[in-house]
């Protein structure tokens, strides 16, 4: 009678295994031939692959093993002599065409061939898959001239940018519109940035990466799924990834449905351990006991940054004995000169753990998890932004929260976070400490409504779609859009992401106001005086808000206005406006909150929504004025302005790279501004020594970072 799975994975988990190395391989082999190739095989034989010095004289047979279940990789980091002939040959059998040091799995090896052939494919697959490496294998072909790659966020560009660049000397990589394209060309963007780009070359091939983002409801997705419709209208071979779906909307294109793969086929195993904490209290003892128990890089999953402000007190007040890591001393005194001496976070770096979310400067994110990943941070509090915008896996994931702000978790998005815990051939067994029940097995269907034009569909998107391609349902959408007089067609396309009905609302607006009282609209200033500035964000804030309009700093077009304007009078001096906004300390954690909603403000307000929104404003404007026969203002060169963060052009863009804006700016103080970021870059790579001088150490080590990359 063979062995049930669960002893097995008991006896693999003992410290000495006794002797019994070929019973247990044995075991496994003789489930397999019962089961088949099942994912509780797969997970028992990846437990033997993390004790595969203990199974010496076993080793063939653990090997035939793994090539059975496909696991290429984990028998390539076996030395070659102890190899049989026929792992020699499955090996290569699964080496990509031009990439080093690279072996796939077997469903990597599927999904890849595939493509090579020229088929389409859409992934969906765990976490671990490794869905990534394959777009690196279809480049180093050399098939492919032109590709674009589409990821949700900017933090990921930086990651995808420098792992390509080392890669890939004979293509130019392309992250930011306004650079010059080359001969071959990489184009990694976010959605936004892609849908700004002029003039550039047909794609070969592109990517989508984390598509099922076009699901959702927000500005985002809709820009998204514009995207995706502007990219399928090449004609260019595809290749989009998600984590596991259940299936795609019935609503799209039999072609497009017949190129998903779903697969659950995972390089990492995982132990699960229900925690039952009754209180604050007991959940602050158990992460000290876990993070004790784990003894390896560790996520904490929080639902919301306050939450992780909450937790990061409690590692602080509990740390042990030389803290959770070695610590990033260096960066912690230069966020105390340069943002606050009482910000937290600084002290936490020194105890070697850091908080991580979507309220932290640009370049910092990324430092963060570089320190993580090089073992300089033991821990990083999470939220969602970090499990679904970077590229980073722990041995051992707390899932804190059941919740994303105060929205419960659904099991798709509970099984992104744990997929975190574990990495090929470092972390072969992920710890994985759940503090609340998981949620239900369901796993969704994906739509793509820029494709299927289904109801889901909003009326922006519909917009966005040429004519020639909008099913008759659409079109009757449209009609009331497209019927009426106050603002054409062409001016609602160009404000991407603002609601054409909001847009219209305002136009109407223009067009029966006042001459009188349209008079404060009428500037043309970079740098327009407070009822001026009022005026403008007025029509924003009551015509054309972005969602989450109080949840981000600002409560008032008053405050909004304010605000920006203070920012205007310190030049985008990050530190001057803390000290403006925070105020002096009142309790840690409420100043904590203060600063982070200055960086907050900063980012969704400063360097995204207000500068589009008030260039939206403008377009309106001047069509709406112009046949009223007013002479309209003009926003541009305010907006132009606050794009860059009331900074140096391009400083902020120079962060994207992991150099901070207050670095940029003694190094190009008194020289002329850069036509664009191709010229910045240029002008970094040949620095003159006398400027690096004025560098602090921790600066240099920071541009040597950046320039290593370029």
């Amino acid at each position: 009678m063979a062995v049930s799975i669960e002893v097995l994975k008991t006896a693999l988990a003992t410290p000495n295994l006794m002797g019994n190395e070929f019973s247990i391989l044995a075991d496994i082999a003789s489930l397999k031939s019962i089961h088949g190739n099942i994912p509780e095989i797969q997970d028992l034989v990846i437990r033997a692959l993390d004790r595969h010095v203990e199974f010496h004289a076993e080793l063939p047979l653990l090997m035939s093993l793994a090539r059975d279940q496909g696991l290429f990789p984990y028998i390539d980091s076996i030395d070659s002599d102890l190899l049989s002939l026929p792992d020699l040959i499955a090996l290569e059998m699964h080496r990509p065409e031009g990439l080093e040091n690279v072996v796939f799995h077997r469903v990597q090896a599927e999904v890849y061939r595939k493509l090579m052939s020229g088929e389409n494919v859409i992934l969906s697959a765990p976490t671990s898959f490794g869905k990534t490496l394959i777009i690196d294998a279809l480049i180093a072909s050399g098939n492919y001239k032109n590709v674009v790659i589409i990821v949700p966020t900017i933090a990921l560009i930086d990651e995808i940018r420098r792992r390509l660049s080392q890669k890939f000397h004979d293509f130019k990589i392309i992250t930011h519109p306004g650079q010059a394209h080359g001969e071959r060309n990489l184009f990694v963007l976010t959605q936004e940035r892609f849908l700004a780009l002029e003039d550039a070359p047909n794609p070969d091939l592109f990517f989508v990466d984390e598509f099922y983002k076009s699901n959702d409801q927000s500005v985002r997705a809709d820009l998204l799924n514009q995207a995706i419709y502007r990219l399928m209208k090449t004609g260019a071979q595809y290749y989009f990834a998600a984590p596991t779906i259940q299936e795609l909307s019935a609503f799209l294109p039999q072609d497009l449905r017949a190129a998903l793969i779903v697969t659950d086929y995972s390089t990492v195993a995982a132990d699960t351990y229900r925690i039952n904490p009754r209180s604050n209290e007991e959940r602050r003892a158990e992460i000290q006991r876990i993070l004790k128990e784990i003894d390896g890089p560790t996520l904490i999953y929080c639902k919301s940054p306050h939450r992780a402000r909450e937790v990061s007190e409690w590692l602080r007040e509990d740390a042990p004995d030389g803290g959770y890591g070695a610590g990033m001393p260096d960066a912690a005194d230069w966020l105390e000169d340069n943002f606050s001496d009482q910000w937290s976070l600084p002290k936490s770096l020194r105890l070697g753990f850091g908080p991580h979310h979507g309220k932290l400067p640009r370049w910092l994110g990324p430092l963060l998890v570089r320190g993580f990943e090089e073992g300089s941070l033991g821990v990083l509090v999470c939220t969602s932004t970090l499990i679904e915008g970077v590229n980073t896996q722990a041995k051992g994931i707390i899932i804190l929260d059941k919740n994303i702000a105060k929205k419960a978790y659904d099991y798709f998005t509970f099984a992104n976070i744990r997929g975190r815990g574990g990495r090929m051939l470092k972390h072969f067994i992920g710890k994985i400490y759940l503090f609340n029940a998981p949620p239900l097995f369901e796993l969704p269907s994906i739509d793509i409504p820029g494709l299927s034009q289904s109801d889901s569909a909003s009326d922006g998107l519909l917009l966005s779609i040429d004519d020639i391609d909008r099913t008759e349902r659409a079109k009757e959408r449209l009609r009331e859009v497209l019927s009426q007089s106050f603002l054409s067609e062409n001016t609602m396309k160009l404000n991407q992401g603002v609601d054409p009905h909001a847009q219209i609302e305002l136009a109407k607006y223009l067009a029966t106001a006042s001459v009188t009282s349209l008079g404060k609209l009428l500037w043309n200033s970079a740098a327009p005086k407070y009822p001026e500035l009022l005026a403008v964000v007025n029509l924003v804030w009551e015509f054309i808000p972005p969602l989450g309009l109080q949840s981000h700093g600002v409560t008032s077009a008053k405050q909004l206005t304010l605000f920006t304007q203070r920012m205007a009078g310190v030049d985008g001096d990050t530190k001057d406006l803390i000290a403006v906004l925070a105020g002096e300390p009142d309790g840690q954690r409420a100043y904590d909150k203060k600063i982070e909603e200055t960086f907050d403000f900063i980012r969704f307000w400063i360097e995204h929504n207000l500068p589009a929104l008030i260039r939206a404003v403008d377009r309106i404007a001047k069509e709406v004025l112009t046949s009223r026969g007013i002479q309209p203002g003009s926003y541009e060169a305010f907006a132009s302005r606050m794009g860059h963060g009331f900074l140096p052009p391009l400083a902020l863009t120079a962060e994207e790279y992991g150099i901070p804006s207050k670095v940029t700016k003694k190094l190009v103080a008194g020289l002329p501004a850069f036509k664009n970021l191709d010229g910045l870059l240029h002008y970094f790579k040949n620095l003159d020594q006398r400027k690096v001088a004025v560098l602090t150490d921790f600066e240099r080590r920071l541009m040597d970072n950046a320039l290593s990359d370029l």
